[in-house]
């Protein structure tokens, strides 16, 4: 796994203006976790800890740049606990965390794109657009995060909605029966 911070957005009526986004370097998923630039290590560790511990279990390694938070004592302290081994990326070479800094680029044009009249509410489209990436076919991958993480395709409203199926289904139990039966396959 890989984490960065992604920064200089406008402050939210929310507090938040910066976004943790760590990658998963096998499946590409990605997490993009609203915080805010005055966040101290210890703050982003129970980001870590609340949104990629809970979901991908304690990572071996970690890489990142030498973001003070990440290069501190408590952080470093931390990830030997966890048994991680950190892996920073040396300073003017980006290329060593090429996946991060690439998604990093993804999410800004993301949240252009969705946010053009709104961008004080920004963090808002945050969950949807991270859904959204993580449904897409990543090209190295050839599938999606979210079936490599999941074993399956995740429900979208175009997947739920239910066919025409006339007059045969004339009750609601019958017609919940059906839809249960359509979303299995």
């Amino acid at each position: 796994m890989s984490l960065d911070f992604i920064t200089g957005f406008p402050t939210t009526t929310s507090g938040h203006d910066a976004i943790l986004v760590v990658i998963d370097k096998f499946s590409k998923m990605g997490h993009f976790i609203l915080t805010h630039t005055t966040s101290c290590t210890e703050e982003t560790a129970k980001l870590f800890v609340r949104y990629i511990i809970s979901q991908h279990s304690i990572p071996t390694t970690l890489i990142s740049d030498r973001d003070p938070k990440f290069t501190s004592k408590f952080w470093k302290e931390l990830m030997s606990l966890l048994g991680t081994k950190l892996a920073m990326s040396y300073a003017y070479h980006p290329q060593t965390d090429s996946q991060t800094e690439r998604l990093n680029q993804i999410v800004e044009q993301l949240l252009r794109a969705a946010c053009k009249d709104e961008i004080s509410k920004w963090d808002l489209h945050l969950p949807i657009l991270e859904f959204a990436y993580n449904d897409a076919t990543h090209t190295a991958a050839g599938q999606t995060s979210f079936f490599l993480c999941y074993s399956r395709h995740p429900l979208t409203p175009q997947k739920t909605t239910c066919p025409a199926v006339g007059g045969e289904l004339n009750s609601i139990s019958r017609v919940q029966s059906k839809f249960k039966n359509l979303t299995r396959n």
